[in-house]
């Protein structure tokens, strides 16, 4: 049996992207495919960027000027006149920074031109208005990431001087303006940023429970809104900010150091998350709101502190309440209960579990 070639769409490189790397290793550890990238072709050997078989686009909805955006039309007419197998993976609805009107033609153009549309959750079709495409959807959840980050001593609480007994409430990764981070630092402020002790039953017998610290770290895009966050933790005791690039080879320790993770997303741009599968695969349970694929998840298991909100103010009263209830597992115990169903949700979720479905995006021939 011949191997199809799958040109990955912008790189299926390991520091570019874990996502697509571990999809290409799949691929290609079933022996049907072989995996390259675009960026890398375009890079080393121009002439050969229309010989793959099947071409794998995600995040080519987001020209950034009309050069840009010509090009980008040119190659998408360029594959179907050549008759190549086009799989457009939807991550999100609209990007997550602004992109000039044009884009819309882009998305308009792969619903059309693609032979798979491949989604991540169900209210993708809807949310995208892409009924009339549904013949070509296809479901598959977003897939683990064992083993994608080397283990680590790091101790973070050491690293940024938080006693042990303090759990981390944390935010990790791209450090933008559609984070949120405005609200999170607001909910966390609300929920423990009196100088008032936390009691309950959980705490010890002197009666004062330890005060969770919030961890934002990530790199900061663009810069001057580094200053924005610094203002707005400014006498903020319980909430530390490290605006640098967390490396690959540190990332798993920030993650088994956090108590819980906490990613306070927009509807208006996010449908799925690499976050809350990161997290899974690491056996921790987040905190955020029923974005589309957290309501798939959340209709299968109870392995998330999800919530629902309607404008900005009632976002934060609401992650308030949830970061309370997080809190006062963590503190009892009753968070291994999610951290259980997490891992187990993983599982079952990983991309060993559906390989036969991802292999059939491609054309597989057998499964």
């Amino acid at each position: 049996m011949s191997q199809k070639t799958v040109c990955f769409y912008p790189s299926n490189q390991k520091r570019t992207n874990h996502f697509l790397f571990n999809l290409s290793n799949l691929l290609e550890t079933s022996g049907q495919f072989r995996c390259v990238g675009y960026k890398e072709i375009q890079k080393e050997n121009p002439k050969q960027l229309f010989k793959a078989d099947v071409y794998h686009i995600n995040w080519f909805d987001q020209s950034k000027d009309v050069v840009s955006f010509l090009k980008r039309v040119y190659f998408l007419v360029a594959l179907k006149l050549r008759g190549k197998r086009i799989v457009w993976t939807i991550h999100n609805i609209v990007s997550h920074a602004k992109t000039p009107f044009y884009n819309k033609i882009l998305f308009k153009l792969l619903a059309k031109f693609s032979n798979v549309i491949h989604v991540m959750c169900k209210d993708t079709v809807s949310i995208a208005k892409l009924e009339k495409y549904a013949d070509k959807v296809k479901l598959v959840p977003h897939g683990d990431y064992y083993g994608s980050y080397p283990e680590s001593d790091l101790d973070v609480h050491d690293r940024y001087s938080v006693e042990k007994s303090r759990p981390i409430f944390l935010f990790s990764g791209a450090i933008q303006p559609y984070k949120n981070i405005e609200v999170l630092v607001k909910a966390f402020k609300k929920t423990f940023g009196s100088s008032e002790p936390v009691s309950g039953e959980s705490c010890p017998e002197s009666g004062a429970c330890p005060k969770p610290v919030l961890l934002i770290c990530g790199k900061v895009e663009p810069e001057p809104y580094k200053d924005s966050i610094q203002q707005l933790i400014a006498g903020a005791e319980n909430v530390k900010f490290d605006p640098g690039f967390i490396p690959d080879d540190l990332l798993a320790a920030y993650i088994k150091s956090a108590g819980v993770l906490t990613v306070p997303y927009s509807y208006r741009s996010s449908l799925n998350s690499g976050t809350v599968p990161l997290a899974f695969s690491y056996g921790k349970t987040l905190i955020c709101p029923d974005i589309a694929c957290v309501k798939d998840i959340c209709e299968k298991t109870d392995c998330l502190y999800s919530y629902h909100y309607e404008t900005e103010e009632e976002h934060a009263e609401v992650l308030s309440r949830k970061m309370m209830e997080a809190y006062r597992d963590l503190l009892d115990g009753k968070i291994a209960e999610k951290e259980k169903l997490a891992v187990e949700y993983m599982a079952g979720n990983s991309w060993k579990a559906h390989e036969k479905e991802w292999l059939s995006l491609y054309g597989a021939e057998s499964c």
